[in-house]
């Protein structure tokens, strides 16, 4: 019996011992202890996402946990909080986005018990720990380094000129350029759909119900149930719609409004603080095919001219709808020749420089592209990448006050690391 005692507590001790063994403590941070258990965790979630590299020690991990544990005891003492809602919704969607990934729930739980030895909820606080910590960093990193850094012109440009050696080429590119035509409504089919509205607002003058109108003309799926539009609010409606209906009193008709979709007649019938309920008479504007015919042989003439020998700069200015690339002469900028604009990827590769493309029909734009000719690869202007360097000059900024400040931190608390490298 006392043979049994005996091996029972030299088992015991054993087992304590090897707890201690495992549970050591490897660094004392202010009140804060890290053990060895939560090194070797630290290095399985490492690990799991990737994050770890042969090369790399115990002991730069340890470091890594410290200056964390450092952030976060500052982050508490200045007060910052964290949205524990917020955080517990973003660690459920993270679990459910990885839940996803398995056929069912089951397999989930499965896997997660198997491979990793957890639950879903030790899995959901694990999450909800993490971020928590993370939003903590973020708010006290924010508040200690990035509020305070300003950027001068003149620190990026000397960053530039320090570094430009390194600053890689601007690859080798091709000029595009284009005239973009829209098939739009001729002056003659806008003054007839603008007759028609007028005519039935003389009818509504003279006592025609609006409501009957609307059933008979209007071009809007609302007709068939008088135009009524019931109750919406600001920002439901095109602008020029809106504007108008809102300056509307009760029973009031409005004059003719245009807006893109045609010619308006709205009557409001009831209007609450931020709500009008309202009707209207739609007569659309649209291109009628004597408009889609004459918008096709206008830009046969201008491929034709250009082909024969007219200034695609001028040509642009004259008949490009696209007034953003029209005023640069019709130039849509510089493209490798694997990074065409989608949409006209394979014209473009079937083109030769100097050459124009046949007209490409897109719903209701006609385009012409011309390939103007190859840049050679060359250095950036400065002008060009002022805001990748203005971002590197800041990143670098943020990482010497974050060094320097990390320094200070570890000057204020106690810290001992009882793990040798």
């Amino acid at each position: 019996m006392k043979k049994v005692i005996n091996l029972i507590l030299l088992t015991l001790l054993v087992t304590f011992l090897s707890a201690e063994v495992i549970d050591e403590i490897v660094a004392k941070v202010g009140r804060e202890v890290i053990l060895r258990s939560e090194l070797e965790e630290r290095k399985q979630q490492m690990n799991a996402a990737e994050m770890i590299t042969t090369d790399i020690s115990n002991y730069e991990i340890l470091n890594e946990m410290i200056d964390s544990k450092l952030i976060i005891q500052k982050a508490l003492e200045e007060d910052f909080e964290v949205d524990e809602l917020e955080v517990k919704e973003l660690a459920e969607q993270q679990i459910k986005e990885i839940a996803s990934r398995f056929p069912n729930e089951y397999n989930f739980k499965q896997s997660l018990k198997q491979e990793m030895n957890i639950t879903v909820p030790e899995l959901k606080e694990f999450y909800i720990q993490m971020m928590t910590e993370q939003k903590l960093k973020d708010q006290i990193i924010n508040s200690e380094i990035k509020a305070k850094i300003s950027i001068t012109d003149s620190e990026v440009e000397n960053y530039y000129e320090e570094h430009k050696d390194e600053i890689p080429m601007c690859e080798e590119t091709d000029r595009i350029g284009m005239i973009m035509k829209s098939v739009q409504a001729s002056k003659e089919t806008k003054e007839k759909a603008f007759i028609k509205i007028n005519k039935l607002r003389q009818r509504i003058a003279d006592g025609d119900d609006f409501a009957e109108l609307a059933k008979e003309n209007s071009e809007c799926p609302s007709g068939n149930v008088g135009g009524d539009l019931g109750f919406f609010g600001k920002g439901m409606m095109v602008k020029e719609f809106e504007d108008s209906a809102f300056n509307l009193i009760q029973g009031e008709i409005s004059g003719v409004v245009e807006t893109t979709f045609g010619y308006h007649l709205i009557k409001v019938y009831e209007k609450k603080e931020n709500e009008v309920k309202a009707s209207h008479i739609l007569i659309k504007v649209e291109p009628t095919e004597v408009d889609i015919k004459a918008t096709n042989i206008l830009m046969d003439k201008v491929l034709s001219d250009l082909r024969e020998g007219a200034d695609f700069s001028e040509m642009a200015k004259k008949y490009s709808d696209d007034d953003q690339t029209a005023v640069n002469g019709g130039i849509i900028g510089d493209f490798p020749n694997n990074a065409y604009p989608e949409l006209f990827n394979n014209q473009l590769n079937n083109l030769d420089y100097g050459q124009y493309s046949e007209i490409i029909h897109e719903g209701d734009m006609l385009y012409i592209l011309y390939k103007q000719k190859k840049i050679a690869a060359r250095s950036y202007e400065y002008e060009e990448i002022y805001d990748k360097l203005n971002e590197f000059v800041r990143n670098n900024k943020e990482l010497e006050l974050y060094d320097d400040w990390i320094k200070e931190l570890h000057k204020e608390t106690y810290i001992e690391i009882l793990m040798s490298e």
